[in-house]
């Protein structure tokens, strides 16, 4: 049967998968830089710097000493990298604003930016020296523009998550004056990657499908350049040959088809599932659907009911949050690689 792309959902906590989900997700190469008369940081940075970026260029003078972030994996990153971060886009759960898998816990008063609708006055008001957006997807070329009359503002380099997770990392990195921390962070990253295929050596060569049940249509990520699917694929994991060589949409959620739950056997040709749901009568629709609940994965123990927060970041993993995403997915993982 033929496949179909799915809607925009309205809101930030359902939207996961178009907010998130609408990422170019393409690896491309390190971002350009160029830096003169320059001046080296104990971390390992050099100033002044210039980052080009989608929208032109970036200029940063010195290692920066009141950071404003107005993207998830900006905060986690920079929050990793000991930045000092004065102001931040607050997380989508109103009752726990902070990123889940952070360490440093910050207040109402830092956390005063909405994410899905950034107020430039807000930001200036906290008086930045430089603006991380490098995963917000509030940018365009005039608030770009905006953004940098306030302060240097360091976009993606050329589409939202278009970057590896490395890429990610080192850019912030670079734009913080913390290469050398960066660097390690994205050592431990790949470390705890390494150990997850130790600790389930059968992972290698099975198959996962991850997807949302969102009204009649169950999304699913299978496009091979989304970072997800980049992820996935370094536990040893691939999406089956089935979804695999379908043709997916770009026009909402590039690398994503959508199928209707008379189409639902298909999720059997995964080893292991993981589907995260809009909305509570979505989960239960799956749960009582006569296809899905009679698939084998899901009888057999072999599926997540991912919650959002876990959904959001597989969607985009960052260096900071690995260790806590490997965390929540190992024990459906253990079902097939242990």
């Amino acid at each position: 049967m033929p496949t179909r792309s799915f809607a925009r959902g309205a809101t930030l906590a359902i939207a996961v998968f178009s907010l998130v989900g609408t990422l170019a997700a393409c690896g491309s190469s390190t971002p350009a830089s160029t830096s003169d008369s320059p001046s080296a940081s104990q971390s390992g940075g050099v100033f002044p710097v210039t980052i080009k970026n989608a929208y032109g260029e970036t200029r940063i003078e010195k290692k920066p000493e009141r950071v404003v972030v107005l993207g998830w994996n900006d905060l986690a990153v920079a929050s990793a990298l000991g930045a000092p971060v004065v102001g931040a886009v607050r997380y989508f759960d109103p009752a726990n604003p902070n990123l889940p898998y952070i360490t440093q816990k910050y207040g109402e008063d830092v956390l005063g930016l909405d994410a899905a609708n950034v107020n430039l006055e807000k930001v200036a008001s906290y008086n930045p020296d430089l603006i991380l957006a490098v995963t917000s997807n509030q940018l365009d070329q005039a608030r770009y523009d905006k953004l940098s009359q306030i302060a240097p503002t360091v976009a993606y380099p050329k589409s939202l998550y278009g970057s590896t997770m490395a890429e990610e990392t080192e850019l912030i990195g670079k734009a913080l004056g913390r290469t050398e921390e960066a660097a390690k962070l994205l050592a431990d990253a790949n470390a705890k990657i390494e150990a997850t295929k130790q600790e389930l050596p059968k992972l290698a060569g099975r198959t996962y499908l991850f997807g949302q049940a969102r009204g009649t249509v169950l999304p699913l990520v299978v496009g091979k350049d989304n970072l997800s699917t980049k992820f996935m694929n370094s536990l040893g994991l691939k999406v089956p040959d089935a979804f695999a060589n379908v043709q997916a949409s770009d026009q909402l959620a590039p690398g994503t088809i959508g199928i209707s739950y008379e189409e639902a056997a298909r999720l059997d040709s995964a080893d292991v599932l993981f589907m995260t749901f809009a909305g509570g009568q979505d989960l239960e629709t799956f749960k009582t659907n006569p296809v899905t609940r009679e698939l084998k994965v899901v009888k057999e123990g072999r599926y997540q009911a991912t919650e959002i927060s876990v959904a959001q970041l597989l969607q985009a993993p960052n260096a900071a949050g690995v260790g806590w995403l490997l965390d929540q997915l190992k024990p459906t993982l253990k079902t097939i690689g242990a």
